[in-house]
């Protein structure tokens, strides 16, 4: 075959490969355009190769005018610096890398937060060439997550504080004298929460009297028994006389054997007897009624 031959078959496997090129351009472009979310592909260099509509409408530009361009042209300095060292660290790792990031979106200025997924271009011989990420708008949902978060926060923080209540019920029953209706187990926790919580009421309702039931307590050892009259002193210290109702036979050997001192504390068998005890003694008069 003459030089001429050869000419033309040249100029045919270049036109071949222009087509081949620009067909696998086409889908390309078409692949990004598809994509759902944010879609773009980068140089070695960081600068935007092909980008879809969602990424050109975030930065504000068109399409046109964001390829050539580095993310430190287009994105807050802060913004563009991490991009482009996640580009780095995917190009280096050579592997898929996917984080949850926030863009200011240029057009409005409104914060995004995106779900992006950042891959290395690698070809065939083993040398990268850039990086290709896809991103989806998350910042509904991430809202959503943070409202139920905060949420299941109050409503764990008010279930806290109605256990509490329910723990150490202070109860106002007229003008300076308060009841502790006591029902359960008294362990450690709940003992300091009822001294918490009493000390704070006497402060509060300028009580002088307190009156501790224990009626309802289910066990009262020499440990339990210690930390009531604990309570009982630390409302002496603040000005208001204490009550213990409710002591059974055995919780009086209990604290006859382990050798307690109840000398500041009045004992009595019934609330009944407790309350005719604070009328007949301190003339008290009632209130309208429990407010």
């Amino acid at each position: 075959m003459g030089s001429n031959g050869k000419d033309a078959a040249s100029e045919e496997d270049v036109f071949a490969l222009r087509e081949r090129v620009e067909s696998l351009e086409a889908q390309l472009q078409a692949l990004v355009a598809a994509c759902e979310g944010l879609a773009w592909i980068k140089d070695a260099s960081g600068h935007f190769v092909v980008v879809n509509g969602a990424v050109a409408e975030a930065a504000g530009l068109s399409r046109d005018q964001m390829l050539g361009r580095t993310d430190l042209e287009i994105w807050p300095l802060e913004q563009a610096e991490g991009f482009r060292a996640d580009d780095a660290a995917v190009m280096h790792s050579r592997a898929l890398k996917a984080v949850e990031e926030p863009i200011d979106a240029q057009r409005d200025g409104r914060t995004i937060w995106l779900s992006t997924r950042k891959a290395p271009v690698i070809t065939s011989d083993g040398r990268v060439h850039g990086t290709a990420g896809t991103a989806r708008d998350i910042t509904d949902e991430r809202w959503t997550s943070l409202d139920r978060d905060r949420a299941r926060d109050e409503l764990v923080d008010a279930q806290q504080r109605h256990i509490e209540e329910l723990a150490t019920p202070v109860l106002r029953l007229w003008k300076g004298v308060l009841a502790v209706p006591l029902i359960g187990r008294v362990d450690a926790w709940r003992a300091a929460q009822l001294m918490n919580a009493l000390l704070v009421a006497i402060q509060r309702e300028k009580a002088r009297v307190v009156v501790i039931d224990i009626t309802g307590v289910t066990q009262v050892d020499a440990d339990v028994a210690q930390r009531l009259l604990k309570t009982a002193l630390a409302a002496r210290l603040v000005g208001a006389r204490c009550m213990l109702v409710g002591i059974r036979a055995e919780v009086a050997r209990t604290i006859v054997e382990s050798g307690i001192d109840i000398d500041d504390v009045q004992i009595y068998s019934t609330l009944e007897q407790a309350l005719a005890r604070i009328i007949d003694r301190e003339g008290a008069e009632l209130d309208s009624g429990p407010s």
